[in-house]
């Protein structure tokens, strides 16, 4: 299990340290402070807080130095505060470690076979889609649900602006949600996200066939101590998303990125796919009135 937030698993990383230390097993402490291994276990996977007082017993048990006690006292004090960034969107349990485990990543690689991904989406493209799934997303939470996307895609900006490589399958870009003109609008937006220096867009083209990660989207999030805080893998599915922490099954998923990627089109190719695409949904009926060309040419070096 990869906990349910980036602080939570990093808190747990150090207090399962500091008990290998000593040469204890997690039964034997958490019998000398009054808990079961079960819990023990959850507090070093980061899958459940651990209260103050607990964290203190825990500490002392340990024989923690007092500069480390102070600083594991300070990362729980910070987890309070970031675990209900999300809460008010409404999210269910199986999303909302996605979410904040991103909010701490410094890279993504995502790859989607059939939708445009999530930190690339106009609002009416996730409002639609989520529209259209109403067994993933019930109708009165379509809203919140398309404003957390919304509030994802603010740190594709910014001082610490994650780096992101998106691989996107020829297939998302022709499937029409809803119709031609919010298609223009999608694929404008993911052209001029494409400019920043820290996003990365590849396309997929389907005359390149079959590749290792044709049945699947997937993602691997990447955090700046690779040690402290190892990648994490992530893919969903019409019944919910998994977080995956194993670090052989990331690995995996990091390879067929890595084949996916040299199957895509180079960048400057992939822009003009996109921009070939975007004119044709503008005859269809989407002409906003905007010269494609002069779009890609601010994407491409």
């Amino acid at each position: 299990m990869a906990g349910s937030s980036a602080p939570l698993r990093r808190l747990g990383a150090e207090l399962r340290r500091l008990r290998e230390a000593t040469g204890r097993t997690q039964a034997d402490v958490g019998g000398a402070i009054g808990r079961t291994h079960a819990t023990m276990v959850n507090w070093e996977l980061g899958k459940t807080k651990i209260s103050k007082s607990d964290l203190v017993c825990l500490l002392a048990e340990l024989r923690a130095p007092t500069d480390v006690r102070k600083d594991l006292e300070r990362l729980r004090d910070e987890i309070n505060q970031t675990s209900g960034q999300w809460a008010t969107y409404g999210l269910p349990d199986w999303l909302r470690p996605l979410f904040s485990f991103e909010q701490d990543a410094t890279a993504v690689t995502t790859f989607e076979p059939t939708l445009i991904p999530g930190l690339l989406q106009t609002e009416d493209y996730a409002r639609t889609i989520h529209i259209a799934g109403p067994h993933i997303t019930a109708p009165p939470f379509v809203e919140r649900w398309v404003a957390a996307r919304m509030q994802r895609q603010q740190r594709l900006a910014g001082k610490n602006a994650i780096k992101v490589h998106a691989l996107i399958a020829e297939s998302a870009l022709r499937l029409q949600v809803s119709g031609p003109t919010l298609m223009v609008a999608q694929l404008r937006k993911v052209l001029e996200v494409a400019r920043r220096r820290n996003v990365t867009v590849q396309v997929v083209p389907a005359e390149r066939g079959a590749h290792p990660a044709v049945h699947s989207n997937m993602t691997v999030l990447h955090f700046a101590d690779a040690r402290a805080d190892p990648p994490l893998g992530y893919f969903d599915g019409p019944l919910g998303g998994y977080l995956i922490s194993d670090p052989g099954d990331v690995a995996s998923m990091i390879s067929m990125l890595d084949d996916v990627r040299r199957v895509a089109l180079a960048p400057h190719e992939s822009t003009d796919m996109i921009a070939a695409i975007l004119e044709e949904y503008q005859k269809k009926g989407g002409d906003d009135g905007g010269d494609v060309r002069d779009e890609v040419a601010q994407v491409q070096p």
